[in-house]
């Protein structure tokens, strides 16, 4: 009994242990470009707002990421442990995926715009 409870305690903490090596950064949602033909001027300024505010977060995020490697890297170093290249890999993913969600909101806003501008001449 007391094996399998011993076991039980070692498989509960192997699963936990990885969760909390997860960095503490929430991933910024992008917003979706309207329809520059179809929307009003009003709805344009907002989605442009929306686009700002996202790239804004998106650069906070990755400052969060970044933070975090140097973070498990000067506790490696403390503790005399070698640092996980798999933080700093896995970290690096997230950067690059966020940084192509910016490129895309940024393109998506600028195209939505130049179609709402080409609709609505003045």
């Amino acid at each position: 009994m007391r094996l399998k409870f011993g076991l039980a305690l070692i498989f509960l903490a192997g699963g936990v242990a990885p969760v909390m090596a997860q960095p503490d950064c929430p991933a910024p949602i992008a917003p979706a470009a309207p329809d520059g033909r179809a929307s009003t001027q009003a709805q344009m300024v907002a989605a442009a707002g929306d686009a700002r505010s996202f790239i804004t977060q998106s650069d906070v995020y990755q400052t969060c990421l970044v933070d975090y490697v140097k973070a498990q890297k000067d506790l490696a170093t403390k503790n005399k442990t070698v640092f996980d290249k798999s933080i700093g890999d896995e970290v690096m993913k997230k950067i690059t995926e966020n940084q192509n969600e910016k490129v895309k909101v940024g393109t998506d806003i600028n195209g939505a715009i130049a179609a709402f501008k080409a609709s609505h001449p003045n």
